[in-house]
């Protein structure tokens, strides 16, 4: 892979902790990487081996003309890079959600259909061993019927201590953007990508205005500017009949973190974690658990069949419908709860 030229914008977590440890992974070096504190960036390319440092993105794709960008910057800065990468001819690997918009997530799409390039969010919860495993068994009709999805991404206390995840005017949204996205996509792309129809949500925060809070994480943000959702619950109706409940926190007293995602069908059931199936085996109720699945990394799972699909040589693992679904209940969950109603869902 090392023939493809890989730059990335923002040296932040995203950076340093998914994507270049899945460049790594797979082998393919990467050219260069940008930040606008050129300081940290030289301290992430120092660790990860790249030559060049830069503190504007724009300069960085003029000089580099790489053939993929990973765009590794707070949501509200993803619209305008990937579609600054696209014209300038590279792939795009963005991190999740794509957009902060329906409307913006379309714009990428349409760009990269323009200029015959590929975009990617980064949903990496679905690289994961258990999910690919239980994607193929729902896949083999063995659920039946599918008609409900539950999907949780829970911290105990885990609001983010690092980035502007706590401000509005960078991250539009708070933990429903954040984690709750990962475990929405894994869920719908379990179900078989039904699309949505109608949201009804509920967002609120309850411990990232707390100053005790704040400083139980080392005071990392400022209480008082903390402005969007540490707390998340959407309904979303599905084509089809069938339906999923979404919840997602940064911080709740729970006894421990929950990421799992759980799927009913009339004949069985799956949860992914543990990632195990039940159902009814010659009349009698059955528990089939998955313990010997591998251990392939997620993040260099999720770099090498995005690098396969830029290659041609395999099909996008997150594709544009998944994702403008997964984009589309978002922006209907917010809606839903700033109106305080249920809402259809933007097609």
């Amino acid at each position: 892979m090392s023939n493809l030229k890989i730059a990335i914008v923002g040296a932040g977590f995203a950076a340093r902790v998914v994507h270049l440890p899945g460049y790594e992974g797979v082998g393919q070096p990467v050219a260069a990487i940008c930040d606008l504190n050129q300081d940290v960036a030289q301290q992430v390319a120092d660790r990860f081996s790249i030559p060049t440092v830069y503190g504007d993105w724009q300069e960085m794709i003029e000089k580099e003309q790489p053939d993929v960008v990973s765009v590794c910057l707070p949501n509200a800065l993803h619209h305008e890079i990937t579609l600054g990468a696209l014209d300038a001819g590279a792939h795009v690997l963005c991190e999740k959600p794509l957009a902060t918009t329906v409307a913006e997530a379309r714009e990428m799409f349409d760009k990269a259909r323009e200029t015959g390039k590929i975009v990617m969010a980064a949903q990496l919860y679905r690289f994961d061993p258990g999910p690919r495993a239980l994607k193929r068994i729902v896949d083999s009709g063995v659920l039946g019927d599918v008609y409900h999805g539950e999907a949780n991404a829970m911290r105990r206390l885990g609001i983010p201590t690092w980035g502007k995840f706590t401000q509005k005017s960078a991250s539009v949204g708070g933990a429903l953007f954040d984690i709750g996205v990962h475990m929405l996509d894994q869920t719908l792309w379990l179900m078989g990508s039904p699309r949505a129809t109608h949201v009804s949500a509920v967002m609120s925060k309850h411990f990232g205005t707390r100053p005790d809070i704040a400083a139980m994480r080392g005071n990392a943000w400022d209480p008082a500017a903390f402005d969007v959702d540490d707390f998340g619950m959407a309904f979303v109706r599905l084509e089809g009949g069938a339906d999923i409940i979404l919840r997602s926190s940064w911080a709740a007293h729970i006894d421990t973190d929950d990421f799992s995602v759980r799927v009913l069908g009339k004949e069985g059931g799956i949860t992914t974690n543990p990632p195990a199936l039940f159902h009814f085996r010659n009349g009698v109720p059955a528990d089939e658990q998955y313990l010997n699945l591998g251990t392939r990394d997620r993040h260099a799972a999720q770099i090498f069949s995005f690098l396969r699909a830029v290659r041609g040589a395999g099909d996008l693992p997150v594709k544009e419908e998944e994702t403008m679904n997964v984009q589309r209940i978002l922006n209907a969950a917010y809606r839903s709860a700033e109106e305080g109603r249920e809402v259809a869902v933007e097609h």
